[in-house]
């Protein structure tokens, strides 16, 4: 919808004069719409794979009834109503779908890449006490050259791994060797899986060794041979390998690591990295990240290698809810990819998905057997990327769930970002650094803030039907805390049952966000990437008018009898806020 600079204009001053109009609906919905950050990338409109999400949660059944004779029809997260469909007729299949009874949105399945470059050189929950453990004997435990230096700079220590609750953690990738010397020990490894191939078996089958790399950084065993991760494997706290690429180049869809996510999350993992990605935003995708948070899984991923380029906004690492990680450069200064010792990768992407640093840079790690590293011995080598840095704090967060039990994935991402140097030193998020380079000991010895309620609450559909905010006539007052920030967590919705006409004042406090508010009725996601202009018009009961500098309100006045939604959008920065709603009549 176009909208004249004056509409945008009233809109962001909150001009309290303006009454509620058809004038004032559409600098609502010009203001809502520049909330938008998925719009980077380009969204294909034609490919080999539909993403067909339904309204509910139809059975197998159902579904194929829906879409009989479009094409050959496969689960892929069927818990929150998303499926894929190979369609027959490719040119005319999404609008083919979209006619179909109980569809809501049909999306193309996107390639993704893995974050990985060969080296460019050779050179509000306490924490539990600690546990001791010894220091590991594996020998290319050392610091400098030869060894592990992202292990070695005082962020990470053995006695970090001691506590026994420590959760799996699944690696979706190009598979896992192992027959590698690290990985051959049975137990260490646990339900591997190819989504690609629909098989219980997830060999590493790529040029590079990627996934074999990328799960000796996460969790390579404390076993007296090799290199050492920063949350040992064994066989009480084993990893999942899930193969999630389609060839030995490392490419893999939206489907194959949708399909990844739901696999290892219904198999117990409560860590998954991903340390691949691509441009382009998939509702459906962020409905998979929504569903697997709910069920206690926090994702980690690369947010890319394009920082000396394009520096594009890649997903997944650009979805909410995903910790999104950049690339830390080691000790030696080798410009242009490191001009500053210790300090951010150039290559590393910089844009609002990023949510920390960690080790990136010529890192040592397993390989599959085959692929081979002249300078290292067989079955390790060194890569950058931030491929690399992802699994860094991949195991981080299964340490943080394992000093903290009971910790929620919101509680577990915001230790790891509250141990990141910026946060400690006390400054704000960037988009270069986020909130800087990671700290495992911090994060595993840190108190976990309070955890954020019904989290993710991001649109109608995520608001449990059990959960709904009163306001009885003998307490017309309801005051409440909650969380939100621009680039992890942008939206919270509300559900306030109210008789038609009744009226509430919505006040909205924070001292470190920029928030603004929207009541909706009727039925249906209200998120502004999904909600039509027509719909925000029909079900907009008001928005934001007033505003000080640490607080926005609203009256606004029921237009029916039932369930209304009350949209809390971050517009900039994070933090805690409050609401107090108040019941007028």
């Amino acid at each position: 919808m176009r909208t004249s600079l004056r509409h945008l204009l009233a809109a962001g001053l909150g001009i309290a004069a303006i009454a509620p109009s058809a004038f004032a609906t559409s600098a609502m919905r010009a203001e809502t719409t520049v909330f938008k950050r998925s719009t980077m990338g380009q969204i294909p409109n034609t490919g080999a794979t539909l993403l067909v999400t339904f309204a509910g949660t139809p059975s197998g059944t159902d579904v194929a009834n829906a879409l009989v004779g479009l094409g050959r029809i496969r689960q892929s997260v069927p818990e929150a109503g998303i499926w894929e469909l190979a369609p027959l007729a490719a040119a005319t299949a999404r609008a083919d779908v979209m006619r179909r009874a109980g569809v809501i949105r049909a999306e193309w399945s996107m390639t993704r890449r893995l974050a990985a470059f060969p080296a460019t050189r050779r050179p509000a929950i306490p924490a539990l006490a600690e546990i001791a453990v010894p220091s590991p004997s594996d020998p290319r435990y050392v610091d400098g050259v030869g060894g592990q230096w992202s292990m070695n700079t005082g962020r990470w220590y053995p006695s970090l791994t001691g506590q026994t609750r420590r959760p799996i953690i699944a690696i979706l990738d190009s598979g896992l060797d192992t027959t590698q010397n690290e990985w051959k020990t049975a137990g260490v490894t646990v339900s591997p899986w190819s989504s690609s191939r629909n098989i219980p078996s997830a060999p590493d089958i790529s040029v590079s060794g990627h996934g074999t790399h990328v799960a000796g950084i996460a969790a390579a065993p404390i076993d007296g041979a090799g290199v050492v991760g920063v949350a040992p494997a064994s066989t009480s706290h084993p990893v999942m390998p899930v193969q999630v690429v389609l060839n030995s180049r490392g490419d893999s869809t939206d489907a194959t690591i949708m399909s990844g996510i739901t696999y290892a999350v219904n198999h117990g993992a409560k860590v998954i990295n991903i340390s691949s990605g691509g441009p382009g935003y998939s509702q459906a995708f962020q409905d998979t990240v929504n569903w697997a948070t709910k069920r206690g899984a926090l994702i980690v991923a690369s947010v890319g290698n394009e920082g000396l380029a394009d520096n594009g906004l890649n997903f997944p690492a650009g979805y909410d809810h995903v910790i999104g990680v950049g690339a830390q450069c080691d000790g030696v200064v080798d410009p242009p990819y490191c001009p500053t010792a210790f300090g951010r990768a150039a290559f590393s992407n910089s844009n609002f998905s990023v949510d920390v640093l960690a080790p990136g840079v010529n890192i040592l790690s397993t390989l599959a057997n085959g692929v081979v590293d002249l300078t290292e011995p067989a079955g390790y080598g060194r890569m950058e990327g931030t491929s690399m840095a992802a699994p860094f704090v991949a195991g981080t967060a299964a340490l943080a769930y394992s000093s903290h039990p009971g910790a929620t994935p919101f509680q577990v991402g915001r230790l790891i970002e509250l141990s990141g140097s910026r946060a400690v030193a006390g400054f704000k998020r960037n988009d270069t650094a986020g909130w800087g380079v990671v700290s495992p000991v911090r994060a595993v010895k840190g108190t976990a803030p309070i955890n954020d309620i019904t989290e993710p609450n991001d649109d109608v559909n995520w608001v449990p039907t059990t959960f709904n905010i009163a306001l009885p006539s003998t307490s017309p007052i309801k005051t409440f805390s909650a969380y939100a920030d621009y680039n992890d967590d942008p939206m919270d919705v509300y559900a306030i049952p109210l008789y038609k006409g009744k009226r509430v004042r919505v006040i909205i406090s924070s001292s470190t966000a920029v928030l603004r508010a929207y009541a909706f009725n009727g039925s249906g996601r209200i998120s502004p990437r999904i909600m039509t202009d027509e719909g925000f018009v029909r079900r907009f009961e008001g928005g934001t008018r007033y505003a000080t500098p640490t607080k926005r309100g609203f009256v606004f006045t029921a237009k029916t009898t039932g369930r209304h939604y009350l949209q809390v959008l971050a517009f900039g920065g994070g933090g805690n806020y409050t609401v107090k709603l108040e019941k007028l009549n």
